[in-house]
């Protein structure tokens, strides 16, 4: 793979490490994030089970029952 192929190297916003990214487009909040390869999967993931990609969509988008469950990391 080329470097011209590959995605562009920035600081991801859940893992703050800095990874090639790409833009995921919540499906809850509608929000673009850019996340590394990890985190854009474990985000797809999470949010396919009903469950929340970061504090702030969890703060904003959920009742008290589902923050308790994010914090938990039950989802």
């Amino acid at each position: 793979m080329s470097a011209a192929t590959l995605p562009p190297l920035g600081r991801c916003q859940l893992c703050r490490v800095r990874r090639h990214l790409s833009a995921h487009k919540s499906r809850r909040d509608g929000l673009v994030r850019n996340l590394c390869t990890s985190c854009y999967s474990d985000a797809t993931l999470t949010e396919e089970r009903g469950g929340f990609v970061d504090w702030d969509q969890a703060l904003d988008h959920g009742p008290g029952e589902d923050l308790l469950t994010w914090l938990r990391g039950d989802l």
